[in-house]
């Protein structure tokens, strides 16, 4: 159900909930009236605050957008779009164009980051289309699927959406072995590979250098002629149509996405755009989409910083202190750990090793790289890659490091033809594109906006929580993260 907001000019401030476990560095005498009568009614105004957010209209307008709020686990997040956001067939991105019911809409929803959850998935009465065809963890198009419970694990356990894929012809290697969990009755074969991704949000896609996970739809020069071709694949593909979209349906698709900016807008009942925050989507459309470009910031090129992030300036450790005016205030308040983890993306150095793309075994070279989040994050207050560089940082392991769970997923053992090595994953990413031995594993980074209401994380869904994400590279690249450092970036992650 949609949740009711308020004009975001109507609430200036509003004094968060704490988040929990990230106080900040409280002394325990600054603990000792947290639940004083003050406390209790700082948090009678917050309930205060969302119920009165939640009770006004839930579509409202901002100067040149229209603004609609969702409710997630977190808060609220917003989607801007200086159009109507009509969610109704009259938009083709909500139209049946196949033979199995399923829109655009079916994987991409609002209040859900514009994808899908597992709490969705096993919500969702049996006869869903959701569950037909790849939303299946093996039945081919056309087989019913009367038991997603035994059919769609995939999708109800990680919201993956199955993708086939054979094995290029010209491939520089060969299908060496499987193992394949999910016991599908057609095994895998070099005519096809069957990978499991989560859907990706179709919000702020005019930040995108690379579409789909691995890169297969940037078949044009321009991203606007990808966006055009992913449209009609994926009716062909994913809704089954029998004939292509007419021109007009693809623009008006391409035209909605591009369109749409998502964001969270309230962390519990923090108001992420106060004290001269700029959280929300409108910040997004209005200031960074115009002066996006494809390889903004590169980090391999003259000129860029690795302050990716700036939208917190506001709540950092100094600016909050002079803002509330003490430190032993601003310690206290539920912005600190968003300023915080803000610095700790931009600032905390991160030795980048063992990476494809940038210093794996088959790049030019293995040096490590003296990195940082947002050398592979780099794109300003968005936070995907400015360029179509797919990497692979091990999360398609069969054993990662860091507590992801990839147990039901299958595993590909590859050979390289010229030399006889093999490799061994849960998705040949890139490769299967461009049939490069280099290029398997490989996948690209996602947008970081928007992520308080689409866990599960990563292409496989493998980090249920920011928590565990933050915790694979911690692990993965011996960042040497302190607990309130962890603490502080989920924080601050939760808060994009």
């Amino acid at each position: 159900m949609k949740m009711r907001t308020v004009d975001v000019g109507a609430w200036t401030f509003a004094l968060g909930a704490m988040i929990a476990g990230c106080a900040g560095d409280i002394t325990p005498g600054e603990l000792d009236g947290i639940d004083d009568p003050e406390s209790s009614a700082q948090q009678l105004a917050e309930a205060q605050q969302l119920a009165a957010i939640d009770a006004q209209a839930a579509v409202q307008r901002e100067g040149n957008l229209t603004i609609e709020r969702t409710r997630n686990a977190m808060g609220r997040a917003e989607t801007s779009a200086p159009f109507p956001i009509d969610q109704t067939s009259n938009n083709p991105f909500f139209r049946d164009f196949g033979t199995n019911v399923r829109t655009c809409g079916t994987c991409h929803v609002d209040e859900l980051g514009w994808t899908i959850t597992p709490e969705f998935a096993r919500s969702r009465p049996a006869n869903d289309p959701l569950f037909v065809f790849d939303g299946s963890d093996c039945l081919p198009g056309g087989v019913p699927n009367p038991d997603p419970t035994r059919h769609s694990v995939q999708m109800r356990e990680f919201a993956n959406v199955r993708i086939d894929l054979p094995i290029p012809a010209n491939a520089e290697f060969t299908l060496a072995g499987y193992t394949d969990p999910l016991n599908c009755p057609t095994p895998p074969s070099a005519a096809n590979l069957r990978m499991y991704r989560r859907p990706l949000p179709t919000s702020n896609v005019h930040f995108l250098a690379t579409l789909m996970w691995d890169g297969r739809e940037n078949v044009t020069e321009s991203m606007l002629g990808n966006l055009l071709h992913q449209s009609n694949e994926a009716t062909i593909g994913h809704a089954q149509a029998t004939s292509a979209l007419i021109d007009g349906d693809r623009q008006g698709i391409v035209t909605f996405e591009t369109g749409t900016m998502g964001a969270q807008r309230f962390l519990q009942g923090t108001d992420l755009r106060s004290l001269g925050a700029k959280g929300g989507a409108a910040y997004l459309y209005n200031v960074e989409r115009p002066r996006f470009f494809i390889g903004i910031n590169d980090p391999f090129l003259p000129g860029f910083t690795n302050i990716v992030f700036t939208i917190y300036r506001e709540w950092e450790p100094d600016r909050l202190a002079a803002q509330l005016g003490s430190p032993r205030a601003a310690r206290r308040d539920p912005r600190a750990p968003i300023g915080r983890g803000q610095i700790v993306f931009n600032t905390k150095p991160i030795n980048i090793t063992g990476v494809a793309g940038l210093n794996g075994p088959n790049d030019g070279s293995q040096a490590p790289i003296a990195g940082f989040c947002g050398t592979c994050h780099d794109t300003p207050n968005v936070g995907n890659h400015s360029v179509s560089l797919p990497l692979d940082i091990g999360v398609g392991s069969p054993t990662p490091v860091g507590g992801l769970d990839v147990a039901s997923l299958p595993t590909y053992t590859l050979q390289r033809t010229s030399t006889g090595e093999t490799m061994t994953t849960t998705d040949p990413g890139r490769g299967l594109v461009s049939g490069k031995w280099a290029d398997l594993g490989r996948l690209k980074g996602p947008i970081l906006r928007g992520l308080a209401a689409r866990a599960p994380y990563f292409h496989n869904g493998a980090a249920p929580d920011l928590a565990t994400v933050v915790e694979f590279y911690d692990e993965r690249f011996t960042v040497g993260f302190t607990d309130q450092e962890k603490t502080d970036l989920v924080a601050f992650l939760n808060a994009l």
